[in-house]
């Protein structure tokens, strides 16, 4: 027997992950909830659980869209699911902000809940239920890969043959998310494909779920840049310090508060003044490619924008 788990991230948040920690005690408490009921029923109670709070595409009550993001079948499904959001939530989050978080979340789990439906046997007509966190959780994957696909993360694996042993180990988010995008593809493929079509293990919710953060983050940056853009062609791309902090308010820089984090691609290194970045970027001392963040941001950027003269 062998398995691994993410254990931690190249990567440390400056803000509480209120939004993540929150998300991750609902669905414990919906789960001891669920659990005490069931003991003191002998199980009837999973029966209701089932019918009113998984979604089940034949019956889909309303709710049951966003329910079935917070029921889970045992402790080990629960288990699995909250260290996942753990470690890509608090850091998406962080990135991100609190309330483009909490939407994406909820959109990208609503929209893994049609992929899992679209991918099913009679569709809307089918009894196949659906329950946990997952494809909520493999959109925050998929956000995590566009915002930091080179920064590494930090495996633990355990094996059981002769003797127990486990071990560790480190690669690339952009490895690591693209190897569960392959086995989730190759789950829905051979889904298809096989004569006892039944849906599995939901790998088309995490498809769809993954996509969905992918493409929630494209266009967000996309945005951004567009924004940029606009901004850039009313002032000819004249880039000086006092018009720098004109042109990105996002960065709050008060009295040379050191306010600025950098991060080049491995590690996070700050707070920095904007006069300490624009020293060290003089000096060679950061890479051009290297990104930033404050507080009041909703993504990072290329740290060029905050140097005192053009970098061509």
């Amino acid at each position: 027997m062998f398995f691994f788990i993410p254990v931690g991230m190249n990567y440390r948040t400056e803000r509480l992950p209120v939004v993540t920690l929150s998300l991750i005690g609902i669905n414990t408490l919906v789960y001891l909830v669920q659990l005490i009921f069931a003991i003191a029923t002998q199980g009837d109670s999973d029966d209701w659980v089932m019918g009113h709070l998984w979604l089940i595409p034949a019956i889909s009550y309303p709710w049951m869209y966003v329910t079935h993001m917070f029921v889970h079948a045992g402790f080990f499904h629960i288990f699995g699911n909250m260290i996942f959001l753990f470690l890509f939530g608090s850091c998406v989050e962080d990135m991100i902000g609190r309330m483009c978080f909490t939407i994406y979340y909820l959109a990208c789990g609503l929209i893994a809940s049609f992929v899992f439906i679209a991918l099913i046997p009679e569709h809307f007509q089918s009894e196949i239920p659906m329950g946990g966190a997952s494809g909520a959780i493999s959109a925050c994957m998929g956000m995590y890969l566009m915002l930091r696909a080179k920064v590494e993360i930090e495996f633990r694996y355990f094996y059981w043959l002769i003797y127990f042993g486990a071990g560790e180990f480190e690669i690339p988010a952009w490895v690591a998310i693209g190897f569960y995008f392959l086995t989730d593809l190759w789950g829905v493929i051979s889904d298809l494909m096989s004569p006892h079509h039944h849906g599995g293990v939901a790998a088309g919710a995490h498809l769809g779920g993954l996509l969905a953060g992918v493409a929630f983050i494209a266009i967000q940056k996309k945005r951004a840049q567009a924004q940029e853009e606009a901004v850039a062609g009313t002032t000819g791309r004249i880039i000086d310090a006092p018009a720098l902090i004109v042109r990105t308010a996002r960065v709050a820089v008060t009295n040379e508060t050191p306010t600025i984090y950098l991060h080049d691609g491995t590690e996070q290194r700050g707070p920095f003044t904007l006069t300490q970045i624009q020293t060290m970027l003089g000096q060679g001392e950061i890479s051009h490619e290297a990104q930033y963040w404050s507080e009041g941001m909703t993504d990072w950027q290329g740290v060029r924008d905050l140097a005192a003269h053009p970098i061509e």
